[in-house]
């Protein structure tokens, strides 16, 4: 005879067969997927569907958190239309200081994903997640480019070193609400983002970790840049990380 139990558990990982059908992705993974927890700065657009992917991924905590009171009643409005029985959703306004907030919503999740259009939040983000030693998956766009970039604690060059890199250290402070994007050019960062958390907490594929995917939505061009390991004499991203290892 078998359990209600039992019952519930088949009818739960079946809501995932299309991605349990991927050579490689079996209970496990996906049973990995409903013990995670994400934490999506941002609830813009790009946020909302980072959201309603990991939703339909099957991951089980979600919190999204903004300073955007307006985009969380619209976030939540539109993710309480998706069905997502596995997943929990929560949801946080910001207010100063965003920093210790960042470190209390970080505390109990997996993740954080960067779907934030302000530099502050990024940099916090960054600074807060290496330092608990969470993976951080940023993204950045504006007009028709975008890239995607996931820092991984040990193996990761830090957000501040990253712009240093891109000699972008003159980067726009932009307010909330005031970038410029194409919805279509944001559902591909998504796509890249969600996935980088899949395979993060799923132990599934392999993390693009050290390297950035740059992308031109007008010209079509992919690049991407390896070997953004962590500095030595960075104090985020380099001397802690080698002291522990």
């Amino acid at each position: 005879m078998v359990s209600e139990s039992e019952t519930d558990s088949s009818e739960r990982f079946s809501r995932y067969q299309r991605q349990m059908r991927l050579p490689g992705f079996g209970l496990v993974e996906q049973g990995r997927l409903f013990s995670g927890a994400v934490l999506i700065l941002g609830a813009s657009f790009l946020a909302r569907s980072i959201a309603i992917c990991l939703c339909q991924s099957g991951v089980g905590r979600i919190k999204i958190a903004s300073q955007s009171l307006n985009e969380l009643s619209q976030a939540r409005q539109f993710i309480g239309l998706v069905e997502a029985p596995d997943t929990k959703i929560s949801f946080q306004l910001l207010s100063d200081p965003m920093m210790l907030q960042i470190e209390e919503l970080t505390e109990n999740i997996d993740v954080v994903v960067d779907a934030d259009s302000t530099w502050q939040v990024k940099l916090l983000a960054s600074d807060v997640a290496l330092r608990m030693r969470k993976p951080l998956i940023h993204s950045h766009s504006t007009s028709s480019r975008c890239h995607v970039y996931s820092v991984v604690p040990g193996r990761s060059m830090c957000l501040r070193c990253l712009l240093t890199e891109l000699e972008m250290e003159d980067y726009p402070r932009e307010e909330a609400g005031s970038v410029s994007s194409m919805p279509a050019l944001e559902s591909i960062l998504a796509g890249f983002q969600t996935l980088e958390v899949v395979k993060l907490l799923s132990g599934f594929g392999v993390s693009q970790g050290n390297e950035l995917l740059r992308i031109d939505g007008l010209s079509g061009e992919l690049e991407v840049l390896r070997g953004l390991d962590p500095s030595p004499d960075c104090p985020d991203c380099g001397i802690p990380f080698l002291i522990a290892g």
